[in-house]
């Protein structure tokens, strides 16, 4: 008390004999309830031995201690010390219960507790709750749970304090007709006609024994003993020192029942406690896949404008020094012999076209001309136009055997066709290329390409006339644009461009070495760029999300304490019967993970119709939308993951404190 050291009880020293009858007897604050927790094993005294069993208590650790008293002792007290939202029944078996390493729930423990129940009058109460049972009622119970592991010591606490002269006789009957049965009886009480139903009676003041009565020898009677079990310590079921898988599981199968029972008993609390974690996981699962959904639908779009479209791009090495050695000279690329052969190689590659180029042409036709001089002439094979997201507006695509024949057919692009052919047709009219000097040439149309937008005033790409590539070599007279500088490739969805691209270079530059530069011309970058700001996008929605669920998860934690504090009676129950500090833990823990997969099993089925049908009205709202069903495997395990890890993370804490709760500091509590 402050800097001041009491002794509560000092130089105490007896023995209790297998079935004998005891009662100690003293004034309050004469030490009797501390040396009842001392005898329960519920405390540990300063200094001296407590032999049970021929074992010295003081040398064994708590775990083992709560074992004992699980096994060997059934605890009756004053304040009968049931579970508040228990039936008589469930507090009855809650001894087997314990330890719940070692613990499993039969048919035969329920038999019995039915049956102890009938034999103490109880057999019409077995669903009542102790606010629906007398005091009497209440008492027996705590004794009919105090016989369910067939114990060898009955340690009673003022079991009549409470009670009325009528239940307290029934009370104090019952109990000599255990002792008759062989159970040895230590009884605490102030009250000296109730010591007289002991076989002998320490009195106790101030903390220490006055004197001994013997009841039977005063009284001229012949004493009882009765015959205790021989059952021994070491013979009885061991903690393990080590918990391996198969023993976790069956502590887990043993506790987690009592988890939910606990969450069941307490529907509203519980309920508004799951809405913070419900809402978490829902936006978690919703927002991870909505942010998947619309990063794939925004690569889409982007890939359909070309960015999954590759050029490469070579030209002589001009500064290679005369000594440099080469496996073979470059100067352009061959259709056949350089381009073809990579398909093979490469099967990233889906589509592929040389792209040819002369700009500032005039195109002519019927002596109408049209484009003025800004129409570009290239040279490609008929895959150019899905590479590069072109289509027709009339008319057919130039063919394979045009660009094997060589033959003057062409393209010519949408605003050309509107100038030259106001009144007539021009599919099947021949048009005039020209510079104006030395090149001219015609080319029989064969299709209008479909207008495209563009800000480019030096090519248009709808003033573009496209011929196969053969043709163009074949009319072009200057060597160096007649010859394959540039292929545009078109790669699978979802190639990584960037990669692709290093790997195409790496094969030329080793085929051609020194004597020639490659580059890689593509909008990987972009694609890069976009990729990184979606990723960001995805993981702030993400974290958003999340921090919801942390909301959740510390409205669980703080539940859970709560909990905890209210419940310090029934932790204290449990421990004094038979409850390891780890089963308290993963109790706690269970009530808590359980809360929180509840909560997001619910928060999952939210989550999925939540953006489901987010996704169906922006179909309503986006022509081009269409509507799926969206499963996106990471944003579920995201979501479960969560779901373990919060629940996890908010009993931790409460069940850390719960674990270490003082048995007869609990008990005490209300």
């Amino acid at each position: 008390v402050g800097d001041q050291t009491v002794e509560v009880l000092r130089n105490l020293e007896f023995k209790v004999q297998p079935g004998e009858f005891v009662g100690i007897q003293g004034p309050s604050g004469s030490g009797k309830s501390t040396l009842f927790y001392v005898l329960g094993f519920l405390l540990k005294p300063t200094s001296g031995t407590v032999v049970f069993d021929d074992a010295d208590m003081m040398q064994l650790s708590s775990d083992e201690l709560t074992l004992i008293r699980n096994q060997k002792i059934g605890f009756v007290f004053q304040q009968f010390h049931l579970l508040a939202k228990t039936s008589t029944i469930e507090n009855i078996l809650l001894p087997t219960r314990y330890p719940s390493e070692f613990a499993e729930i039969r048919s035969e423990d329920r038999e019995k507790a039915v049956t102890l129940a009938q034999k103490l009058g109880l057999g019409e109460h077995l669903d009542h709750h102790p606010n629906q049972l007398s005091g009497g009622q209440q008492q027996r119970v705590a004794i009919a749970r105090a016989l369910m592991n067939d114990i060898d010591l009955i340690l009673a606490d003022e079991p009549t304090g409470n009670l009325d002269s009528k239940n307290a006789q029934q009370i104090l009957d019952l109990l000599a007709d255990l002792n008759r049965q062989g159970k040895t009886i230590i009884l605490i009480t102030h009250d000296a006609e109730v010591a007289k139903r002991c076989a002998k009676v320490y009195h106790l003041k101030d903390g220490a024994f006055t004197h001994v009565v013997d009841n039977f020898v005063a009284e001229g009677l012949k004493h009882f003993q009765g015959s205790s079990s021989t059952r021994v310590l070491k013979k009885r079921l061991r903690l393990p020192k080590r918990y391996d898988w198969p023993m976790m599981k069956k502590l887990i199968r043993s506790v987690l029942p009592l988890g939910f029972e606990n969450i069941l008993r307490n529907k509203a609390k519980s309920l508004l406690t799951m809405l913070g974690v419900m809402i978490g996981v829902a936006a978690v699962l919703a927002m991870v896949t909505l942010g998947q959904f619309a990063k794939g639908k925004i690569l889409e779009s982007y890939e359909s404008l070309g960015v999954n479209k590759v050029v490469l791009r070579a030209w002589p090495n001009w500064r290679m020094k005369a000594t440099d050695i080469v496996p073979v000279y470059f100067k352009a690329f061959d259709w056949k012999k350089d381009l073809l052969p990579v398909r093979p190689l490469f099967r990233e590659i889906s589509k592929m076209s040389p792209s040819l180029s002369v700009g500032n042409m005039r195109a002519i036709s019927g002596g109408v001309e049209g484009g003025d001089g800004k129409v570009t002439i290239m040279g490609v094979v008929p895959e150019y136009l899905a590479i590069t997201n072109r289509s027709l507006q009339a008319g057919t695509n130039i063919n394979d055997y045009h660009v094997e024949g060589k033959s003057p057919v062409c393209l010519i692009g949408f605003d050309l066709a509107k100038r030259i052919f106001t009144r007539m047709n021009p599919i099947g009219q021949v048009l005039t290329l020209t510079d104006g000097s030395r090149v001219n040439f015609p080319c029989k149309i064969m299709g209008v390409l479909a207008p495209v937008g563009s800000n480019s005033d030096w090519t248009p790409p709808n003033l573009h006339v496209l011929l196969p590539y053969s043709y163009f070599q074949t009319v072009i007279d200057n060597w160096w644009q007649s010859q394959i500088h540039a292929v545009v490739m078109q790669v699978e969805s979802g190639t990584d461009v960037e990669t692709f691209g290093k790997r195409l270079r790496g094969y030329y530059v080793g085929k051609y070495g020194n004597s020639g530069q490659f580059f890689i011309d593509s909008d990987s970058t972009l694609i890069a760029q976009m990729k990184k700001f979606l990723n960001i996008f995805a993981i702030l929605l993400g974290a958003i999300a999340l921090l919801s669920l942390v909301v959740g998860g510390i409205g669980i934690n703080n539940m859970m304490l709560v909990s905890v504090t209210e419940r310090l009676k029934e932790f204290g129950i449990r421990k004094a019967l038979g409850a390891t500090h780890r089963s308290i833990r993963v109790q706690v823990l269970s009530e808590s993970i359980g809360l929180c997969g509840v909560a997001g099993l619910m928060g999952v089925l939210i989550g999925f119709t939540a953006y489901e049908g987010l996704i169906f009205l922006a179909t309503q709202l986006v022509p081009k939308l269409k509507f799926e069903w969206v499963f996106d495997p990471i944003a579920v395990s995201l979501s479960l993951f969560s779901i373990f890890a919060v629940g996890v993370a908010s009993g931790l804490v409460p069940a850390l404190k719960a674990e270490k709760l003082q048995v007869i500091e609990s008990l005490r509590s209300e």
